[in-house]
């Protein structure tokens, strides 16, 4: 599920610490010279969040959840009752096509629980514990499970489309039903020439390698993607430092450029093999290209400062009229490489 305020693990070096215990330090000594203001902060208005995308030859998935408020907690242990039920969902493609969404929910589904951990991991969730596997509900077109048998089903995403959200909220919070609209489009997938491999340069990672994407950028502006990597077995994950790039340095050039190994942000973090992979790994990368509000929203997202005390939190650019997140189209190409042991 996604929220607009995120939590993310910090890691903070031995100076760090010294640096913040020094200043508190400082404002305990002059704090018999400073006036103690007590000021209220207002919660911020509380709303439906989005998390939709549909791609080239996939279905639309729609996730709907309810903000939280901005000092308030959140319940890990009964994420169901954030998730939006009963609403309205609509897709239209730019030639007139058009599906109405369906709800399912994981629970009613009655799969096994191997199937639900990979559900999860597709919806971009990572289970801890088997026992509280949250009851995540998504909307998706009513013949979802032919997809999963045959690869096809009645509405799938295309390229060079526009496809439009529109959304019947029930009420939440004691509020009127909400009405949310939103557009993205699936532009060409222009893909990459090729993976390649180069060796770690230092001695304590002979076991590991970097993996690079060769890459002709046309020589036109206004070309934006989105990367993920998967290892092996494991899910598709998100690269720690960002997802998203534009083209605005490398326009009408060809280059290589290395790829961040996707982490479970639930997992240990480890300076020394960050961005690596492992000799003798299966690394699978899904290319997308992206149009520039998608671009938007995920790079104001994972560049958010408002983690940090010594930063300025960034407003995160939504694409969805009357509510939060995002309505994402995807253009996707799958590249795969074994790496020699």
């Amino acid at each position: 599920m996604m929220e607009h305020t995120r939590k993310r693990k910090q890691v903070y070096s031995s100076y760090s610490w010294f640096l913040l215990w020094s200043v508190v330090c400082g404002l305990w000594s002059v704090s018999s010279c400073v006036k103690v203001v007590d000021v209220k902060i207002p919660d911020s208005a509380q709303q439906v969040v989005v998390e939709g995308s549909i791609e080239n030859n996939v279905p639309p998935v729609v996730i709907l959840t309810k903000s939280q408020k901005f000092f308030g907690t959140v319940d890990l242990n009964n994420l169901g009752n954030y998730f939006i039920h009963g609403a309205r969902v609509k897709v239209t493609a730019g030639d007139g096509t058009s599906t109405e969404l369906s709800e399912f929910c994981l629970q009613g589904l009655n799969l096994p629980q191997e199937q639900q951990d990979v559900l999860l991991g597709a919806l971009g969730f990572s289970t801890v514990d088997s026992a509280n596997v949250p009851n995540v509900c998504v909307y998706t077109v009513p013949d979802i499970l032919s997809y999963f048998v045959s690869g096809t089903c009645s509405f799938m995403g295309k390229e060079r489309t526009t496809y439009n959200l529109d959304i019947l909220s029930p009420p939440i919070y004691g509020s009127d039903s909400l009405h949310l609209t939103s557009t993205t489009y699936i532009p060409t997938a222009i893909g990459m020439d090729s993976l390649s491999i180069r060796e770690a340069s230092e001695k304590y990672r002979d076991s590991m390698v970097s993996v690079y994407a060769n890459v002709s950028v046309p020589d036109t502006f206004g070309n934006f993607l989105r990367y993920k990597t998967k290892r092996n077995q494991e899910p598709f994950y998100n690269p720690l430092s960002g997802t998203v790039y534009d083209d605005k340095l490398w326009v009408g050039l060809s280059l290589g450029l290395p790829l961040e190994r996707g982490q479970d942000p639930n997992a240990k973090f480890d300076l020394k093999t960050l961005t690596y992979f492992w000799k003798g790994d299966t690394v699978t990368v899904k290319w997308s290209n992206i149009d520039i509000k998608t671009y938007d929203f995920f790079y104001t997202l994972e560049n958010d400062g408002g983690d940090s005390p010594f930063s300025s939190p960034v407003k995160i650019k939504t694409n969805i009229n009357n509510g939060l997140g995002v309505w994402a189209g995807y253009a996707t190409r799958f590249y795969t490489i074994a790496i020699p042991k």
